[in-house]
């Protein structure tokens, strides 16, 4: 997951042969089960989780090489625990039940093990290690998670499927492959205005200062626009989320939206009357949408990027008057504990780490894809997003290969500028 997103309030953003490969107990979910089952679920109070409960669909012993993959189960989400004020590690978010959903046991260990739910509805993905530990995700595929574990523990892993809304009980499935979360099914929705805006919201009145508004937005999702908004500048790659709102407490006049980004973006707007905007390639490479009348109501903003797959940091900016030229506008590329760096998107840099990896999605829990040698160069083309206690940069290499790596995680450095 590339952020935590929260949401609007009351919104509607096998079996194998061989018992040392795959053991399990199968339940048959009927219409009465399924309601059984939430009857359970909201029939007592908790306020903790309890990785020794008895596991509400069954306990699993996998070993490598399980056959067939992926192994598939039915489940339902959701319970009455909170789990986010329970603290137990970044991303433990939703609403689960005391007891673990799933059990499962690694009878050794796995070079890569993939956890990943798929529902309609949005889903968390809580874990306890077999070392005690915690670990979460949060649309990391699409709505609903997905974790990925690099040399895997052999051990037990107690696993929860919970629901990001309180008093909310969805049919799901839940995944588990030795692939990564590519290979698996992805729930990304499109763009969806009912979900609570990431960066968060402003309330603009005609004259506002400081003039121009501007807030610094990791542009770019998993959801093509072109697949679910028409129009010709309707294309790149959104979040689901809006990325932010603005609300106009007035009419305006004139009103203009714009973005600032050295990577190639898009800008989706989606007006107070409920129709669609879109903008690409308006001042260069950056887009702008101008409203010669903005009816007063509510605003939603996405930063789209043109290439899957590329999160860039980019400023959103809005002004009364045209965007031409567009003001002096500079990304912030710091992060929390980490110091200064003078890399930039469309710099060069060098790999100076002689353990350096480049992974799918900037995650130490996702896929490792490539593992360039010390001295390797490479172009930045997105970034930076501070995930996991490391800044992180989209590269790509001389032979075009791409993914994100860390420059540093504040001991260890694995990028330094080529000039």
């Amino acid at each position: 997951m590339l952020r935590e997103r929260p949401r609007r309030n009351g919104a509607p953003d096998h079996m194998t042969s061989g018992a040392d490969s795959l053991t399990l107990r199968t339940r048959t979910v009927t219409v009465t089960v399924f309601a059984l089952l939430i009857s359970l679920a909201i029939a007592h109070g908790q306020d903790a989780l309890n990785p020794a409960g008895e596991p509400r669909y069954g306990a699993y012993s996998f070993a490598p090489g399980f056959s067939p993959a992926p192994f598939t189960l039915d489940v339902v989400s959701g319970g009455d625990v909170a789990v986010k004020p329970l603290a137990l590690a970044d991303n433990c978010l939703g609403y689960a039940a005391s007891d673990p959903d799933v059990a499962v046991e690694l009878s050794a260990g796995f070079d890569r093990l993939t956890l990943l739910v798929a529902s309609e509805e949005d889903t968390t993905l809580i874990v306890n290690l077999p070392n005690g530990s915690w670990s979460c995700n949060d649309d990391s595929n699409g709505l609903n998670p997905a974790l990925v574990y690099h040399n895997a523990m052999p051990g037990a892993y107690q696993i929860w499927i919970g629901s990001y809304a309180p008093d909310t009980y969805d049919e799901a499935q839940l995944y588990i492959s030795e692939d990564g979360p590519e290979v698996l099914p992805t729930t990304a929705t499109g763009p969806a205005p009912a979900r609570e805006a990431t960066y968060g919201e402003v309330a603009l009145a005609p004259l506002f200062q400081p003039s121009p508004f501007m807030v610094q937005i990791l542009g770019g999702g998993r959801s093509q626009a072109a697949d679910f908004i028409t129009g010709p500048e309707c294309r790149g790659f959104v979040a689901e989320a809006p990325d932010y709102s603005v609300i106009l407490s007035e009419a305006f006049a004139a009103i203009t939206f714009a973005v600032y980004s050295p990577a190639d973006m898009t800008l989706i707007i989606k007006g107070a009357d409920g129709s669609w905007h879109c903008s690409d390639n308006y001042l260069g490479a950056n887009p702008a949408i101008g409203f010669r009348y903005a009816a007063a109501g509510l605003y939603d903003i996405w930063i789209g990027s043109a290439e899957e797959g590329n999160y860039t940091a980019s400023i959103f900016y809005i002004q009364e008057s045209a965007p031409d030229p567009p003001p002096n506008l500079s990304i912030d590329t710091s992060c929390p504990s980490l110091s200064a760096t003078a890399l930039m998107v469309g710099d060069g840099a060098i790999i100076s780490g002689t353990e350096s990896a480049m992974y799918a999605v900037p995650e130490t829990a996702s896929t490792v894809i490539y593992q360039p040698a010390s001295g390797t160069p490479l172009t930045l083309i997105a970034g930076p997003a501070c995930i996991d206690g490391r800044r992180w940069w989209r590269g790509q290499l001389s032979d075009g290969a791409r993914g994100w790596i860390a420059d540093s995680d504040g001991e260890s450095t694995w990028l330094k500028p080529a000039h």
